[in-house]
């Protein structure tokens, strides 16, 4: 056992001489790791002297990222870092064997460029694909400087017109590099498809890629005929005549396009599953606290802009406040023994369609007091994920729900006439379930969740 703890001991001791510390600088800090999206940006094919110059381009990158929607409403919701890892040279390899070189005027001469991390265009034989191949690098950089990665950026001094999707995005210094940068983060961080045939090794079932050609079936059925989206097919015969996109003009088909609603909603999703609006809370549990008199419970919330956040407070069951991020509890609104204050906080931008929108994300902080001592017995802070789909459906509706407001979640099937229909209880652990809806005429009904700490969601769903 000691010579096997001396050889772990050895071999971490090993690992960290062999790692490598660089610099890193702040771009933008809206709030803690734990809770942001961290945007790492690593420079490839800038030589010491030129550190310098990353932080230009990558504070230009940053700029041009966040006016775009979503991640312009959604800035708060990222931190920006660089990793200044200097190379030995300038610049990314070009070794010219991209079977497409001569269909792009940007002539570039053959070229081997000892960079930090191997970024080379004509990747996979293909001019403008600009790749760095030495993942491995990146992996250990990432570890030793900036583990907490969310989404990593290789920013390639090159000015050539070069990019890369994947698990590491790439792009060049060309001007129309942060397009394609963002265009490549629909696949990197969204995991969008491409809205033109990028090819049968790419066609699958995505957020904007589908060969469902049904209206009330189709995965962005919640936006059909707004906006543009509709059922579009990708081309032009063979396999690629049996894949449909959401919209004609998307950033995933065209550059300098916005993402269509399709993709934007896909986006907002993916933020909400990083983030909670909710940065921190007071009192916390740990807090003594005597209610004789009004006390002040209060969220500090990372808001949107504009702000789309919609919160409410209930004391027992009863709502109390549906505005203020702030309160006071008077301890005369106590009932005797334990009382439960709950606050929760919901994203109500119109970025997402809400009456039918399938997933739905509840934050909630729960305080619970006894009025009998006057003290805080206990506070939590949860966060409740509901899918529904398919929503319209024929009979049975999907519903899965991960997180936990409570021990039991009663949910009820109300009419447009407000006439319950059907319930159901869920006990806590929240396992996926089948609603059996096959009874019921076609229609428009109300599905509501009835959290056990009192709060209601209600969501539109039809049966066809």
């Amino acid at each position: 056992m000691k010579i096997l703890l001396s050889i772990l001991i050895f071999g971490l001791f090993v690992q960290l001489a062999s790692a490598q510390i660089f610099d890193v600088d702040t771009i933008q800090y809206t709030g803690p790791i734990d809770n942001r999206i961290n945007l790492v940006i690593l420079g490839d094919g800038y030589q010491k002297s030129e550190l310098s110059k990353l932080l230009i381009d990558a504070n230009n990158f940053s700029s041009g990222f966040f006016s775009e929607r979503p991640y312009a409403e959604y800035q708060n919701y990222f931190n920006v870092f660089v990793i200044k890892v200097p190379s030995n040279e300038s610049g990314a390899s070009h070794p010219r064997t991209g079977s497409d070189n001569h269909d792009f005027p940007d002539f570039q001469p053959l070229l081997v460029v000892d960079n930090y991390f191997g970024s080379t265009f004509d990747y996979n034989n293909i001019h403008r694909l600009l790749f760095p191949v030495n993942t491995t690098a990146i992996t250990n950089v990432l570890a030793s400087n900036f583990p907490s990665y969310d989404q990593v950026i290789i920013i390639v001094n090159s000015p050539y017109y070069g990019g890369s999707g994947g698990e590491y995005a790439a792009l060049s210094l060309h001007e129309q590099s942060t397009e394609l940068a963002l265009h490549e983060l629909g696949h990197s961080f969204t995991d969008l498809a491409d809205e033109y045939y990028a090819g049968d090794n790419w066609a699958q079932e995505k957020i904007n890629m589908t060969q469902v050609t049904i209206p009330s079936v189709i995965k962005w059925n919640n936006w059909m005929y707004y906006n543009g989206i509709g059922i579009y097919r990708h081309c032009c015969g063979g396999n690629s005549s049996k894949w449909y996109r959401p919209h004609q003009s998307c950033k995933m088909r065209s550059l300098y396009e916005p993402l269509c609603s399709v993709c934007i909603e896909g986006t907002i999703e993916k933020i909400h599953s990083f983030v909670s609006p909710i940065d921190s809370f007071v009192p916390k549990n740990n807090e003594k606290l005597n209610l004789s008199t009004p006390t002040e419970f209060s969220l500090k919330l990372n808001k949107p802009n504009p702000n789309t956040l919609n919160i409410e407070w209930s004391l027992n069951g009863s709502i109390i406040n549906n505005k203020d991020d702030t309160i006071l509890i008077d301890p005369n609104n106590l009932i005797p023994g334990l009382n439960h204050l709950q606050a929760v906080v919901e994203d109500g931008t119109s970025l997402l369609r809400i009456d039918n929108h399938e997933t739905v994300h509840v934050y909630s902080v729960v305080w619970i007091m006894d009025s009998s001592t006057l003290s805080i017995v206990d506070v939590s802070e949860e966060h409740l994920k509901i899918e529904l789909y398919p929503n319209p459906t024929n009979n049975i509706l999907n519903i899965n729900m991960s997180g936990d407001l409570g021990d039991e979640i009663l949910i009820t099937v109300f009419n447009i006439a407000g006439i319950e229909l059907l319930n159901k209880r869920v006990k806590r652990g929240l396992a996926p379930m089948e609603l059996n809806l096959q009874n019921l005429t076609t229609g428009v009904y109300i599905l509501k969740f009835q959290l056990s700490s009192s709060h209601v969601i209600t969501r539109k769903i039809i049966k066809e």
